[in-house]
């Protein structure tokens, strides 16, 4: 009797022994986890060392050395930077020669007083003055281009309707969006931002669709409609992060459809970067929003 009684307290001894050395272990685990730190620094290389690169991060005009091999990189460059404990784990371009794109003038869409033609021409920032319509005016302004414009997506699934017909169609959509042509009484400049990207949402989607069935579609059309596709998504891109800043209603909204956009489009992170050229202020904080939405 006394040694089974022996033997059973033994056994518990034992297991409360290996309960306390799992317990350590695990929680020894979780403390060494939690006091690891891992950042993101995004900046512009500024000097390429032997062994380091000189870097201005962002937001901040001081400069910072990293211990990286410069080889892969080029003064000027945008790059994201991974830091594990103090180290550098890792780093990659954003975007190659960043530098060159802020001196460079954007390419705006400027509308000449002209009988003849609207062209597009480079030009610094145009800044237009608006009133601010009531808020009774705009919800209802806002409603009626939504609702022209989700009629517009839908006709473009109707059969027997002509290549001229959808090319004419969209041209009206173009002039509304950037040549302040008015659609049923109503100027893009009249609407919400959040309305604004739906809008543009509904237009590339539009020409898209208009596209699968009529290829190259818009040859021969005036010049000014060239490159349009970038245009309107670097005009989306804008909006998108100008909402998102303010935290304005509209953020989440344009943060899904770009996420459609994305897989409609067949939108890569180089495909967007090619579109930088149309981007009025391209501030590193902005590039750094959409670069994270193609790293999701």
């Amino acid at each position: 009797m006394m040694n089974k009684k022996r033997n059973i307290i033994i056994c518990v001894v034992v297991v409360s022994i290996l309960v306390l050395i799992i317990s350590g272990i695990l929680i020894s685990k979780y403390f060494k986890e939690s006091k690891t730190t891992t950042n993101e620094v995004y900046g512009v290389v500024k000097q390429i060392n032997n062994d380091s690169i000189v870097v201005e991060e962002k937001d901040s005009t001081n400069t910072k050395t990293y211990l990286i091999d410069g080889s892969n990189f080029n003064e000027g460059d945008l790059i994201l930077i991974k830091i594990k404990d103090g180290k550098v784990e890792s780093s990659k371009v954003v975007v190659e020669h960043y530098n060159e794109l802020t001196t460079t003038k954007p390419i705006v869409i400027v509308e000449e007083n002209t009988t003849e033609s609207t062209t597009t021409t480079v030009s610094s920032r145009v800044t237009t003055k608006t009133n601010r319509p009531n808020t009774t005016q705009v919800t209802n302004k806002d409603e009626t281009i939504l609702s022209y414009f989700n009629e517009k997506l839908e006709s473009t699934k109707k059969p027997n309707i002509s290549k001229d017909t959808f090319k004419n169609g969209f041209i009206s959509i173009v002039d509304f969006i950037f040549y302040d042509q008015p659609i049923k009484g109503v100027t893009f400049k009249e609407l919400k931002s959040k309305t604004k990207a739906k809008v543009i949402y509904y237009a590339l989607l539009i020409d898209a669709a208009i596209d699968s069935k009529f290829p190259n579609y818009k040859e021969n059309i005036s010049s000014k409609y060239s490159d349009i596709k970038a245009k309107l998504v670097a005009e989306f891109l804008e909006l998108k992060y100008n909402m998102c800043e303010k935290s304005e209603d509209g953020c989440k909204q344009a943060s899904d459809d770009f996420e459609l956009l994305k897989y409609s489009l067949n939108l890569t992170w180089d495909t967007v970067k090619s579109f930088f050229k149309y981007i009025k202020d391209l501030s590193v904080p902005k590039i750094q929003s959409w670069y994270e939405s193609f790293r999701g």
